[in-house]
């Protein structure tokens, strides 16, 4: 059949995805001890990825037999992914910096205690990830002599750049992440050096990576979506067959939420409170990534009902309230594993007529000259709704702000 026929040209890009698409997501961890945090493994399973352990040991060219050969035996035709720390990681760079098996579709690496001169280029068909720990990396060579590269390799430590932006994004030619502040095993839950925040963000990061690499489709926003929609219906014993036993729901502002499968059944019953008759929702921009949503949304809506989470223990004050709401809603294996929300306290305090931005002025202020504190009311997030400078700086103005 030619490649030139109607019925070729007519075929979603999908469909020929799907001619080499491994039906199972296989991830192999490896790491210097014999064993690994079941946390760790954990997280890759929930994503619905078979996991498979498989030590360093003494490394060398058995270990990478040993890797490969592990691959092999997941099925005939099946892709796989490798995720590894330490030495381990150094060792899974250097074996795929040249092809070694068309299987192989991804390659993380935590805190290798060794990189590839960063001018290299791995082959196109397996992508690379490395997370560095420190301010500092080995970077491996193999001298020249008369012209002739060596088989030895020479280490040499060279300074981390992590680069502009606050990501960390280290500019070289494989895709690396600098986390500066920690130190190795900071993605590991069972060692002192544990940060969960930056194993977060690391382990994010290589799950939308390894994701990709095995052209897996998933439709979050309808996940997150269906989940929220039975929050607002006051479902809570779905909502909860939706949610990971660990999860853990928090409104920024007022610090009002619940970790935890009980806490969180409180906070949906008890404390959460959907929009007032007549309130509205709109979405002003959503931004996905492999296990995440973004949405920022503006409401508009009457403060006719008691509202925990917004306004804990104050009344109905009948003030209209135009905010902007940042939800950041976070998935694993369909499931939330956390919401976190953030808006503008001080405007919504202002606007429920809880807040003058002059009487709430110190005297130390005022005796230097200020006269008002830089709060503003519905104007802001109609700006951001409008998307547009008009009612913008007004603190730069004498006679602008809040009154």
């Amino acid at each position: 059949m030619s490649f030139n026929t109607p019925w070729f040209n007519q075929q979603d890009p999908s469909f020929f995805n799907s001619l080499n698409k491994s039906k199972v997501a296989h991830v192999i961890l490896t790491a210097e001890s014999e064993d690994f945090a079941d946390e760790v493994t954990q997280q890759w399973r929930d994503e619905g990825f078979n996991v498979v352990y498989v030590p360093f040991g003494n490394g060398g060219n058995d270990y990478a037999t040993r890797i490969r050969m592990t691959g092999d035996s997941l099925g005939v035709g099946e892709q796989y992914a490798v995720v590894a720390f330490d030495e381990a990681a150094a060792a899974m760079l250097e074996v795929h910096v040249k092809p070694s098996t068309p299987r192989i579709c991804a390659v993380v690496a935590y805190y290798p205690t060794a990189i590839p001169p960063p001018s290299t280029k791995f082959p196109p068909s397996v992508r690379v990830m490395v997370h560095l720990a420190g301010s500092t990396v080995g970077v491996r060579r193999h001298p020249e002599i008369l012209g002739i590269q060596s088989k030895k390799t020479k280490t040499i430590r060279k300074n981390v750049e992590p680069g502009a932006g606050y990501g960390g994004c280290v500019k070289i030619g494989f895709k690396t992440y600098s986390y500066p502040t920690c130190a190795p095993g900071f993605a590991e839950h069972d060692v002192d050096e544990y940060d969960a925040v930056n194993e977060r963000l690391a382990f994010s990061r290589s799950l939308n990576m390894v994701k990709r690499a095995f052209r897996i489709e998933e439709d979050l926003e309808m996940a997150r979506d269906d989940i929220v929609g039975l929050v607002d219906d006051v479902q809570t014993d779905k909502v909860m067959q939706r949610t990971m036993p660990f999860g853990h729901v928090i409104n920024a502002p007022t610090l009002v939420g619940g970790a935890g499968t009980q806490a969180m059944r409180y906070f949906y019953d008890d404390l959460f409170e959907p929009l007032p008759e007549g309130g509205k929702t709109t979405l002003l921009s959503r931004t996905t990534s492999g296990d995440r949503v973004v949405d920022e949304l503006y409401m508009n809506f009457t403060h006719s009902v008691e509202m925990p989470w917004l306004l804990p223990s104050i009344p109905p004050t009948n003030r209209q309230i135009e905010i902007v709401v940042i939800s950041i809603v976070t998935l694993r294996g369909g499931k939330l594993e956390s919401e976190h929300v953030y808006w503008d306290q001080a405007s919504v305090l202002f606007q429920a007529g809880l807040l003058n931005p002059k009487l709430a002025l110190p005297d130390g202020m005022k005796k230097k000259g200020v006269k008002k504190l830089p709060i503003v009311g519905a104007e802001a997030a109609r700006a951001v709704k409008r998307g547009s400078s008009r009612q913008m700086n007004l603190f730069n103005k004498s006679t602008g702000g809040a009154d």
